[in-house]
């Protein structure tokens, strides 16, 4: 069988050059769209586009061409691709690869390369690819020979999408590619059993974990990225084990919020009620989650009842992780599940019978009631960061839209003030925190689904950062919502200085342009708001004009609460009714040592 496919490959690609065969393989893999930016070392293989009903889509430049493939990749489970030239144009992809890499997002690139007579020369754009992205990257590989141009392309759609997803990348010397291709070419086989554990096998004590979920009074599930292709799964058994759930930022939407048993985001500026279930859990099971550091408090004083209940065999902490590594890495666990989490829950459910869980249930409902996400509202009409987002999604939910965002505290809000019902929903940046991430995450989403809405939430600092992808919406003509909060600041790192600082403000006022007619010299219709009474009208014009809109909010600056500070426990959180900065019941919380900011 084998050497039947090789002859065949052997004869299909047989005296083709490279941009022609990589044009072959991805039509192979299923790829539609390959994002990116042109230059002279890429050039053969782009030209292996040309007439191809695979479409070449130009962005304003490499940085953004990654991150759009990125918000191609998380919002349609897709591999994105990318292909963009050597020197300036790979060292471009440096950010949205190592940002793909920690949130396990799938991407394929091909970066252009100088001739190998040229390499090592300082030649016109050339720089050491290989050594720069293989620390960011899940493979980094520099071609060879022509000949095995088709099997490594295969070999890096698996590794892409393998166990643990993430970037890869193929490095092409132009003197390599050009060639022609001859008769004898290797094919990939992907292993049997995968190193990372992917497809229907994992590792674990289902029977003990069941034992555990019977014994214990206090359960939660933290639901994380890796639950994202099973969400039908996840709620069948939080529903016939009655366990709450709360969510990473990733996570929200695979368990959907408005279900009795949601308890939304949990971590340092999630949900009150999510983190005091946390601490006061005896059996705490994350599933496709990694115990990041902002949804674990200071890791001494994370889960003291779990950690209780499993000296007393009667509970403790649990976790599915499809990489092996990632195992004990923050938090020690009791039990771990290794491998896809899906077929581990199907396999558990039938081991495991409702519980009404009365007096756990009840204690989450008095927090949630007492605790819940707030904000206390400007009194001479002006707009809060918060206020537009609940009115944002008052107005969209019905359209069940994508939604990405930059990073900061338009994000954190985003989180707290839109419910989240299906996966995949919110896009954004989470382990990296990379600011400007919301215009080309939404660009690749509606590039994914053309006829979804898709809004971006941005804040005016991160938006800053990648405004000029404007290029991409008006080429396109994307129907992308855009929505910034223009409070003229980095609020959550003004907020910071304020509180850890001593008030020693630096860097974290913005000098912003009129984004309005920034909108309208692409072409692109604008509204503007800065009143609560225009609020609603505004984005009733904003989500219904026809294509693109750009919708700049004026709003007041505020602080992001709940907030677990520095050195503190999830159940030591900030909370302040009136959202005040001046509140004495923030500042008591405050850690006393200097210059010890969240992040």
């Amino acid at each position: 069988f084998f050497e039947c496919c090789r002859v065949m490959a052997a004869r299909r690609f047989a005296g083709l050059a490279g941009g022609a065969i990589i044009e072959q393989k991805l039509q192979q893999h299923g790829v539609k769209y390959v994002f990116g930016y042109s230059g002279g070392a890429i050039l053969p293989a782009l030209d292996g586009l040309y007439g191809s009903s695979i479409e070449f889509i130009q962005n304003a430049n490499e940085l953004c061409s990654g991150h759009i493939a990125e918000g191609y990749a998380k919002a349609s489970g897709k591999t994105g691709v990318i292909m963009t030239t050597s020197g300036p144009g790979t060292t471009n992809l440096i950010t949205p690869f190592q940002d793909a890499l920690n949130d396990t997002v799938p991407m394929v690139a091909f970066t252009g390369q100088v001739p190998t007579t040229a390499m090592g020369t300082c030649a016109f754009q050339e720089c050491p690819t290989i050594e720069l992205t293989k620390p960011c990257t899940k493979w980094a590989y520099q071609l060879k020979n022509i000949d095995e141009l088709s099997s490594v392309i295969d070999h890096a759609f698996w590794i892409a999408n393998d166990g643990k997803k993430g970037p890869v990348v193929i490095d092409l010397p132009k003197d390599v590619v050009t060639s022609t291709c001859g008769e004898n070419i290797p094919q990939f086989t992907p292993p049997e059993i995968s190193t990372h554990h992917s497809g229907k096998r994992y590792e674990g004590d289902i029977n003990e974990l069941a034992r555990l979920i019977s014994v214990a009074k206090r359960p939660i599930i933290i639901a994380g990225n890796g639950t994202l292709h099973c969400p039908e799964v996840l709620k069948e058994l939080a529903e016939t084990a009655n366990i709450p759930v709360t969510t990473s930022l990733h996570g929200m939407g695979v368990f959907d919020e408005t279900h009795p048993l949601s308890l939304q985001m949990l971590g340092m500026h999630g949900a009150a009620y999510a983190n005091l279930a946390v601490q006061s859990s005896d059996l705490i099971i994350g599933i496709g989650y990694r115990f990041d550091d902002r949804t674990t408090g200071v890791v001494s004083k994370y889960a003291p009842e779990a950690k209780k209940a499993s000296a007393e065999k009667r509970g403790g902490i649990v976790h599915f992780d499809i990489e092996p590594s990632q195992i004990g890495k923050v938090i020690k666990t009791d039990l771990s599940v290794v491998g896809d989490c899906m077929p581990a829950m199907k396999d558990l459910i039938p081991l495991v019978k409702y519980d009404a869980r009365t007096e756990w249930i009840d204690q989450i409902n008095e927090w949630r009631e007492s605790s819940p996400f707030c904000y206390q509202k400007n009194e001479s009409g002006l707009i809060k960061t918060q206020e537009v987002i609940h009115h944002i999604y008052n107005h969209s939910k019905h359209l069940e839209p994508f939604v990405s965002t930059g990073v900061g505290n338009h994000q954190m809000m985003s989180c707290q003030f839109y419910r989240w019902t299906q996966p995949r929903q919110i896009l954004s940046s989470g382990s990296l925190g990379t600011m400007g991430v919301g215009l080309p995450f939404a660009i690749g989403a509606q590039f994914a689904f053309p006829d979804k809405t898709c809004i971006v939430i941005d804040g005016d600092g991160s938006f800053n950062m990648t405004s000029n992808e404007l290029y991409s919406v008006a080429k396109y003509k994307l129907p992308v919502k855009i929505a910034i909060m223009n409070d003229s600041r980095q609020t959550m790192v003004h907020v910071w200085q304020r509180l850890f600082f001593d008030k020693r403000f630096i860097g974290t006022d913005n000098s912003n342009p009129d984004y309005c007619k920034m909108a309208e010299s692409w072409g692109i219709p604008s509204v503007y708001c800065d009143h609560a009474d225009d609020l609603d009208a505004a984005i009733e014009k904003w989500l219904n004009t026809d294509g693109p809109c750009l919708a700049e909010f004026n709003v007041v600056p505020d602080i992001c609460l709940p907030m677990v500070a520095p050195g503190k426990a999830l159940d030591e959180m900030i909370i302040n009714r009136d959202n005040s900065m001046n509140s004495v019941r923030i500042m008591s919380y405050i850690p006393k040592s200097p210059g010890l900011a969240p992040s």
